[in-house]
């Protein structure tokens, strides 16, 4: 990702006045340097084709603590490679890590199931990990909400709705940001460089 980018999201984050109880974040990942054989492409410049992405670093420096409150969650998308990353980086922004909150197994539009590469095994999910701070446990209404997410792959990284409404069936009229949003969700604040 550009430094300015960078620079942009740092100044937005530090400048909000208002305070979140949910952070929901699908981070514009920066895989690793290595070539992940894909017909001879390399995987990360296939990922900066679609959307500017961000490191590691980068990421785990976002100043999220100007933005939540004590008692707050946070819900980050990660892919398996990336579960040890997406845990530290949960816990740069301030939270405690606590569970894969969903799994989201990807099927096509005809309900069969979508294999992505990768460089061990064929995937078919994505994760979200869920961190919390301070006492948000005590904000939970729902004990029966389903961590396993069935829905249709659509267009590149775009998330499935559903998630989002398992976690207002969760935590309810709460503040919520969407972070990296590529659109507005009703009941939602939403920050992303994308958003239409």
């Amino acid at each position: 990702m550009h430094k300015w980018i960078c620079l942009v999201i740092i100044k937005n984050l530090k400048s909000t006045l208002k305070k979140y109880q949910i952070v929901y974040a699908d981070p514009p990942w920066q895989y690793t340097s290595k070539k992940f054989q894909d017909g001879g492409r390399d995987f990360d410049k296939l990922e900066s084709n679609h959307y500017a992405t961000m490191t590691i670093d980068d990421l785990s420096k976002l100043p999220i603590e100007h933005i939540i409150t004590d008692d707050s969650a946070c819900f980050l998308w990660v892919v398996d490679s990336h579960l040890k990353e997406g845990i530290e980086i949960l816990e740069h922004w301030g939270f405690s890590y606590k569970t894969v909150a969903f799994n989201w197994i990807k099927i096509t539009k005809n309900k069969k199931q979508c294999y992505n590469f990768s460089p061990w095994t064929l995937k078919s999910w994505e994760l979200v990990l869920l961190g919390t701070r301070g006492k948000m446990g005590k904000y939970k209404l729902l004990n029966n909400v389903k961590g396993l997410v069935i829905a249709e792959r659509t267009e590149h990284s775009r998330k499935p709705e559903e998630v989002r409404k398992r976690i207002d069936s969760l935590f309810g009229n709460v503040e919520k940001i969407e972070l990296f949003a590529r659109r507005v969700t009703p009941g939602w604040d939403a920050w992303g460089d994308e958003i239409s």
